[in-house]
């Protein structure tokens, strides 16, 4: 009896500091009860792309996110931002950790649901993405330094509404994936998103397949 009671707290004790830690899997750093406050900057093809972003851990396996991006055709004759031809984009998301799949990958792995909207409107076109995934992080072991990464493989449903035009919606695969290091409260960390487009037309309407993003926060 004894024996089995302490198998069974040693198993509670693993998934509760699988959760407790930061989570990993949705990207952000933040512990139980944690906050994140960054900000990135993002290079599609022939766009550029700042904005600022915010995650909260909640004490349990829940965990939100959000942001704001400031998207910009790049000026083709003098390598500027077009400041007058700028999209805002809005995204949100939410992370419900499972420690029981994380602790079937490893001891020190990070797993959850993930669900994100991202949206771009003005007076004529609203773009909206829907990514559903499974998120998988870990830290790396570098001895001193906290580093971690993580991998979400996604389904991402696009819908394109045109004023005066019908409306289209798809479903495509997807992966995020990136790494974070940190230096005590500040987290650095690049990430790549790709997007597994079969329509040529959607592609040049919204954006190019991959984006390249760098990252900079405070950890609270």
């Amino acid at each position: 009896m004894n024996k089995t009671a302490g198998f069974l707290a040693a198993v509670a004790t693993v998934a509760f500091a699988s959760t407790a830690q930061a989570q990993i899997c949705a990207g952000y750093p933040t512990g139980d009860r944690g906050m994140y406050f960054g900000a990135r900057a993002d290079f599609p093809e022939d766009l550029d792309s700042y904005g600022v972003e915010a995650n909260y851990n909640f004490s349990g396996p829940l965990g939100v996110y959000g942001g704001l991006n400031v998207i910009s055709a790049e000026d083709e004759d003098e390598g500027e931002d077009d400041e007058d031809n700028s999209e805002d984009e809005l995204f949100a998301g939410v992370a419900l950790e499972t420690p029981s799949l994380g602790l079937m990958v490893g001891p020190r792995v990070s797993a959850c649901l993930v669900g994100e909207v991202r949206n771009i409107s003005d007076d004529e076109v609203s773009y909206n993405e829907f990514p559903i995934g499974l998120g998988i992080g870990a830290s790396l072991g570098v001895p001193g330094v906290p580093v971690s990464g993580y991998v979400q493989p996604q389904l991402v449903i696009t819908r394109v509404s045109i004023e005066d035009l019908d409306s289209e919606t798809e479903t495509n695969f997807g992966v995020k994936a990136g790494a974070n290091i940190g230096f005590g409260l500040i987290t650095v960390g690049a990430e790549v998103r790709h997007l597994f487009i079969d329509d040529e037309d959607l592609i040049g309407l919204v954006r190019d397949e991959t984006t390249f993003g760098i990252r900079a926060g405070i950890r609270l």
